[in-house]
């Protein structure tokens, strides 16, 4: 392969990474809104055990697309 083909296939594979990692932060916003309406349906003991986990998870998620977005 000649370094012209070489060099579109690897911004084309970043770029597909990069909405890849940004579809997930979206799902894990999603996830957040889900246990907030979830929240205010349901009273349960483990509610604030779930909250912190929904939003380490929305967290790191955004944090690996803007680490991803810096390192390609």
């Amino acid at each position: 392969m000649t370094p012209d083909v070489t060099n579109a296939v690897l911004v084309a594979l970043k770029v597909f990474i990069l909405i890849g990692v940004g579809l997930y932060s979206i799902f894990a916003a999603i996830i957040v809104r889900q246990e907030q309406l979830m929240a205010a349906v349901l009273e349960e003991s483990f509610e604030p055990v779930l909250r912190t986990l929904v939003i380490v998870h929305f967290a790191a998620a955004v944090g690996l697309f803007l680490l991803a977005l810096f390192l390609l």
